[in-house]
């Protein structure tokens, strides 16, 4: 039971957004307002109102950014600031509204299909009425939220630094956390907020404590430190390029800080004991830190078809599910039996979202498998794949993998890609790979799958000229300015979705 002091904080996040808006640049202020409330506001705490989604710690941050977003496009446009000068590109503006289209419409097409009763002995969920089409209508707008505030505002190169600094930063504030609750167990939530955020049973491992901070479960402390880990990389990479095309010749030493927070994160990741997030990041690193652009990009592409069509093989057996729990059992035995937990009611539930395929089986739990004879729940979802498929079917599915996937996919078409993009691409990709096991969707990933997609196919100029890149210079007319170049292309920010 959440104490007084966290319904205050979250309460007394819509001043905080205000402040950060007031002292920072708009992508700084949006990109903290979402990722400080995920990372530091409490779970489990909130208002459930009718209709509406809940207001928490994902909502709360959510809607005041979109407030004060909306609030400056009414401000003079010299008060709007140069740090968003990029408009959002077109290239992939038919493909989201068409997902979009398709998210609006599936929960309609839910409701037809989906009018009779769920029953069993003790056990009785309506059919879906209206009333849920408004509700599942409003919380998708919600979720979708930090995905369209990060495709106005998260467009440009500089912007794109800044979202992938500020991963780095909270990642290198979370390792405090992390090692407080590795040696004194997960207890910072309930001294703070006076209650465990989970079961802490599932928390001890490997004759220790996997770290939960203020997020849901350990599992989403891993996979934020995994994508830290490969935004410091990032970093160190994108410096390094500089170094090389300029500065060496000058005599500056090579940078070095962002390669030292990377191996910091790395330790970070692995003491948080989540063997998913690490087996990822120890897979992903070496592409970050070696790999050229267009590998980083056909890897992450890769990832974003497989996690796409990740149900098709699923349900064909395609996916050797009784190597991997081998495999598992040698390295320990309790994660095998978790693994093969995890791959039975991933079975039952697809066989469950197989029954209605294409809209699938809508919201209070209809998705889930009960005993026929006693009314006893049988299933555990923990995949956000299996949810959507048995919740909104395939059309459900579709559109939702469809606005994370598409990004990446869309840089496959690039000649000339910008390593920022390319880094991005690898963050959205290890996501993606965690989405299958784990229900882990969360604001941060919207916010770089809006980023990326905001931009995949703005001018390599426009952008460089943007952040100084003397690529940028090379690339305008003589006798022009790099400002005068980007405001030639790019036009205004504020122009229309």
């Amino acid at each position: 039971m959440p104490n007084t002091f966290a319904y205050v904080v979250l309460f007394s996040w819509p001043l905080v957004v205000l402040i950060l808006f007031r002292r920072l640049p708009v992508p700084s202020a949006l990109v903290w307002s979402v990722l400080g409330g995920y990372l530091f506001l409490p779970r489990e705490t909130g208002i459930d109102l009718p209709i509406l989604p809940p207001l928490d710690k994902e909502t709360i941050p959510a809607l005041s950014a979109a407030v004060m977003c909306l609030n400056l496009r009414r401000a003079p446009r010299r008060q709007r600031g140069a740090e968003v000068s990029l408009p959002a590109s077109r290239a992939l503006r038919r493909p989201v509204l068409v997902c979009l289209g398709v998210l609006a419409v599936t929960p309609v097409l839910t409701f037809m299909n989906n009018s009779e009763p769920v029953r069993a002995p003790g056990l009785f969920i309506p059919g879906i009425r209206p009333y849920d089409v408004g509700s599942i209508l409003l919380t998708t707008l919600m979720n979708l939220v930090p995905f369209l505030l990060a495709r106005r505002f998260l467009a440009s190169r500089e912007a794109q630094v800044t979202l992938i600094k500020a991963f780095v930063a909270a990642g290198l504030i979370y390792l405090l956390f992390i090692f407080v609750e590795v040696r004194l167990s997960p207890q910072l939530n309930r001294w703070l907020y006076g209650f465990h955020a989970h079961s802490f049973a599932q928390h001890i491992r490997f004759d220790g404590f996997r770290p939960m901070v203020f997020l849901k479960h350990g599992l989403r402390v891993g996979i934020f430190m995994a994508v830290a880990v490969l935004a410091a990389a990032t970093l160190w990479r994108i410096e390094r390029a500089e170094w090389l095309s300029g500065n060496r010749k000058r005599g500056k030493r090579p940078p070095g800080r962002w390669l030292l927070a990377t191996c910091l994160l790395l330790v970070g990741l692995f003491v948080s004991k989540t063997v998913g997030a690490f087996l990822i990041t120890i897979i992903l690193l070496p592409v970050v830190l070696l790999a050229g652009r267009r590998v980083q990009v056909i890897v992450a592409a890769v990832i974003a078809v497989a996690v796409l069509v990740f149900p098709m093989l699923r349900g064909a057996g395609l996916v050797p599910t009784d190597t991997l729990v081998t495999w598992a059992a040698s390295l320990d035995s309790d994660r095998a039996q978790s693994l093969q937990f995890r791959f039975d009611n991933e079975d039952i539930l697809l066989a469950r979202a197989n029954e209605k395929p294409l809209t699938g089986w809508g919201s209070w739990g209809r998705n889930r498998v009960f005993d026929p004879e006693t009314g006893r729940d049988l299933s555990v979802t923990d995949g956000t794949w299996v949810i959507f498929m048995g919740t909104s079917g395939w059309l459900g599915y579709l559109a939702w993998f469809g606005l994370l996937t598409l990004p990446i996919l869309a840089l496959v078409r690039r000649r000339d890609l910008d390593p920022v993009m390319a880094g991005l691409a690898v963050m959205l990709a290890a996501n993606l790979v965690d989405l299958i096991p784990n229900s882990g969707l969360t604001p941060v990933t919207w916010l770089i799958a809006g980023s990326l997609s905001a931009s995949v196919r703005q001018e390599k100029g426009a952008i460089a000229s943007v952040a100084g890149d003397p690529a940028g210079r090379r690339n305008d007319r003589p006798g022009k300015a790099p400002q005068a170049a980007t405001a030639r292309r790019s036009g205004s920010a504020y122009s229309r979705f």
